[in-house]
């Protein structure tokens, strides 16, 4: 290996030129504090706001939804009851799919913010909403799993409260 500014040979685990004294392009190691949950905070909070995003912009649409089906069955039927699965039931159940989006992703930007700032709660409502999410396809499961992956050990727990910022 050698020096990418003066071209003099170098170690293999040299980090600077001996003759010009500029750094090496080795990588540099990982601080001896940085650990294995530590490392994973900041990409697991960004995870968590971008589905909860989608949570939220579904949620919106099921509510959207429902107003529509109720505004739609009412204009073509003129206020006569129109059927079993249109009536009443479906505006409701869209409501209230929709309320549960909303829910599920205002706690998610809660849990991945808490997660960024490292607030002491997060942790718990972190694992909270991944056994959650391990039951929606794709997205969901690969969150839940890599949430329970990184804060679930008894030893994230430890690393947790040392890590962790006081309120």
């Amino acid at each position: 290996m050698y020096c990418n500014y003066c071209g003099a040979q170098l170690q293999a685990d040299q980090r600077f030129c001996g003759i010009c004294g500029k750094p090496s392009n080795l990588p540099a190691p990982a601080p001896a504090g940085v650990e294995r949950v530590a490392g994973h905070l900041r990409s697991l909070g960004i995870f968590w706001m971008a589905v909860s995003a989608l949570h939220l912009l579904r949620g919106g649409g099921h509510l959207l939804g429902a107003r529509l089906v109720r505004f739609v069955g009412f204009a073509w039927f003129d206020d006569m009851p129109w059927g079993w699965p249109m009536g009443h039931f479906l505006p409701a159940f869209l409501s209230f799919v929709g309320m549960v989006s909303l829910i599920m992703g205002a706690a998610g930007f809660a849990a991945g913010w808490g997660l960024i700032e490292r607030r002491p709660w997060a942790r718990r409502l972190a694992i909270a909403l991944a056994v959650f999410a391990l039951f929606r396809p794709v997205l969901g499961t690969v969150l839940g799993a890599y949430t329970l992956w990184v804060l679930l050990p008894a030893e994230a727990e430890e690393e947790w409260r040392r890590i962790a910022r006081p309120v």
